[in-house]
């Protein structure tokens, strides 16, 4: 009871994630007025209290500031009882013990996945550290920022670091223009390409040394422990996971699998990304938030779904508009979804298991990318393309201390699990919460 009485104004939602899943265009949607009730954080978008450890070292009160204020008394938000909190923080998903700090503190809290087509995922996330370590600070107030550059000083004055400084003289030196005054579209392709290849093809055969390693404990580590992600300090992690991660975090099987660990199901909501941007289904994917966060949908705002966001600059609702310096060639985007077939098979089980998508037609529907588990109906996975590495067939382990979660979804293996969500929410709470 003092738990609850302490974090009653803290959020009642979370939105987890993905990174590059549309995060900002849900942001943007919740806090411009969609429902009356609904209330995020002040300040910058993601809070990241339960991903980095600076953040959630300062505590529950400095966490409950971020919608009322310094100075607010830990649990009392006069006359503000009674709105949906909520906040938007995209590492959640995949960092190292987010899931578990999240459940100490907000036990009851929804908590909100929203997932994109994982090779197109990694491939934004790669286009946008690929224009930092090119643009530098340029970065933020250009989309096209490759096009801004104009001289060697300007890609000093830009820089953000020494490594980034390193990296952008070099493409400065391999691909400036013959006139000097800027840089060559096809030769800034030709990296683009050849860096994402490389850097994704580096990373995957890394996962694959640590899945066969895993296949051989019992009981099972997971996957970012045995990639060392748990024990790197919040510098280095963070650095890990924004510039080096990215066939990592479009493994979406192994992080939902460790939300499950912690929240029982009726607690988690996943929703495909691609609606969102889509004027004809757009609605229907709010109207599911909506009913999932106990809100009257009727009550919504609903001129807010069609406005273009601040980062929108063709028109369309939230369009992000960051330019693309080249696109993938086809080999290579086959290549990485050959790779992470697997792995969405592996999530499209624990989905259907779970009762996160009530049959394999909704999961056809909402996640057409994600093959069926064994057994099911076939989408399939496309064999990889000639020459190309093999895709892992190997199912990580489930990312959690606890028992791992039901491969079928029978009434026995659901009491057992609600069971323990029950066990644990009534003796496993960590140290307690103070005043103050």
């Amino acid at each position: 009871a003092r738990h609850a009485e302490l974090t009653r104004c803290m959020p009642r939602f979370l939105v987890v994630g993905t990174q590059k899943g549309g995060t900002s265009t849900l942001h943007y949607v919740l806090r411009s007025g969609w429902h009356p009730r609904v209330a995020l954080n002040k300040g910058e978008k993601e809070v990241h209290h339960f991903s980095l450890d600076d953040n959630h070292a300062m505590g529950p009160a400095r966490y409950q500031a971020r919608w009322d204020g310094e100075g607010a008394q830990l649990g009392t938000c006069p006359g503000r009882e009674e709105e949906v909190r909520g906040e938007v923080s995209a590492t959640y998903l995949d960092y190292p013990r987010a899931a578990e700090r999240a459940f100490a503190l907000l036990p009851f809290a929804k908590v909100v996945l929203l997932l994109r087509e994982p090779a197109a995922r990694l491939v934004s996330s790669f286009n946008m550290r690929w224009q930092v370590e090119v643009c530098g600070k340029l970065t933020w107030t250009r989309r096209d920022c490759f096009k801004g550059l104009s001289s060697r000083e300007q890609v000093k004055e830009h820089a953000v670091g020494p490594f980034q400084l390193a990296a952008a003289l070099k493409v400065w030196a391999r691909c400036q223009t013959p006139g000097g005054d800027g840089l060559d579209a096809s030769c800034l392709g030709a990296d683009f390409v050849e860096k994402l290849a490389n850097r994704t093809r580096r990373e995957r055969r890394e996962i694959d040394v640590c899945l066969a390693a895993l296949e051989a404990d019992a009981p099972p580590l997971s996957l970012g422990r045995c990639l060392g992600l748990p024990i790197l300090s919040q510098r280095k992690l963070y650095k890990r996971m924004e510039d080096g991660a990215y066939v990592y975090r479009s493994m979406y099987a192994e992080h939902a699998a460790v939300w499950l660990s912690y929240f029982p199901p009726e607690q988690l909501l996943v929703l495909p990304s691609e609606p969102l941007f889509e004027r004809a289904t757009v609605e229907a994917q709010m109207s599911r938030l909506a009913a999932f966060l106990g809100l009257d949908y009727r009550e919504t705002n609903k001129e807010v779904l069609f406005s273009a966001s601040p980062a929108s600059v063709t028109g369309a609702p939230h369009e992000n508009g960051r330019e693309y310096v080249a696109t993938p060639p086809p080999e290579v985007l086959a290549d990485l979804r050959a790779w992470l077939c697997p792995h969405n098979a592996r999530l499209a089980g624990l989905l259907l298991a779970n009762g996160l998508v009530p049959s394999a037609s909704d999961l056809s529907a909402d996640l057409p990318w994600a093959a069926a588990p064994p057994g099911g109906p076939t989408i399939g996975c496309e064999p990889a393309p000639a020459g190309a590495a093999a895709p892992s067939t190997r199912a990580p382990p489930v990312t959690t201390a606890q028992p791992p979660l039901p491969t079928a979804a029978n009434a026995e293996t659901r009491h057992a699990r609600d069971e323990g969500h029950k066990r644990r929410r009534a003796k496993g709470r960590p140290k307690r919460i103070k005043a103050g």
